[in-house]
């Protein structure tokens, strides 16, 4: 299984998000290999059965990115984008970890992909706090865990969800907030693909209930491999 894990390091330490990943893949059995740049990590894809994206790559556009704009601003080539396209709708599988629907923000068939995009001026997320998950599917992604429980990471809200995702969990911005989908499922061609919203930190993702959710995805994704 390879794992792509970068980008901007501004408001993400993903070195360490992908470490906590890899270390949750190994826990199974798999072999693992952990990758930074995406046009690498969509060369590899004929060798491996499943990829986990956890990591940032996107235009960067606006001014609050100036400081880091000319090392990490990013737009997928051609080949990277038919090479992970091909994957997942041949069969291979994908999980898409956090900030993974705002990643290549100039190529719409990546939400498709992933089963939603962030939409900027109109998605959002408040700061890093208190999450109360609550679950509203069965799937073997969710099987065994709590109804709902608590975690520290970010909501994001208000983004494009795909027709023929099944949201599998929720959580809210604030009181007053509606429901907003931050686990869910669904099959991209022959790709089985699992979308969890959380992972801002290896904390998250080394959270008891966060890392059961993130080996069934695991293993349920490499069933449609």
């Amino acid at each position: 299984m390879a794992i792509l894990a970068g980008g901007s390091p501004h408001a993400h330490d993903f070195a360490s998000s992908g470490a906590a990943v890899a270390d949750v893949v190994s826990q199974l059995g798999h072999e693992v290999e952990v990758v930074e740049d995406p046009d690498v990590a969509a060369s590899m894809l004929d060798d491996v059965d499943a990829l986990a994206v956890i990591g940032l790559w996107w235009r960067m556009l606006g001014n609050t990115y100036d400081p880091w704009r000319e090392q990490h601003a990013y737009t997928p080539p051609a080949a990277t984008r038919d090479r992970l396209t091909s994957f997942v709708s041949n069969g291979g599988g994908l999980l898409a970890l956090h900030t993974a629907p705002i990643s290549f923000d100039d190529w719409q068939e990546w939400g498709d992909i992933v089963g939603g995009a962030w939409v900027w001026g109109v998605s959002s997320h408040p700061p890093v706090g208190d999450v109360r998950v609550r679950l509203v599917g069965q799937h073997p992604v969710v099987d065994g865990l709590p109804a709902e429980f608590e975690i520290v990471d970010e909501v994001y809200g208000d983004m494009a969800i795909r027709d023929g995702v099944e949201v599998l969990a929720v959580a809210k911005r604030h009181a007053s907030d509606p429901d907003q989908p931050v686990v869910w499922a669904h099959r991209f061609g022959k790709g089985n693909v699992v979308f969890d919203g959380f992972g801002h930190d290896a904390s998250s993702i080394h959270h008891p209930h966060n890392r059961r959710l993130l080996q069934q995805a695991i293993t349920w994704i490499l069933e449609g491999s």
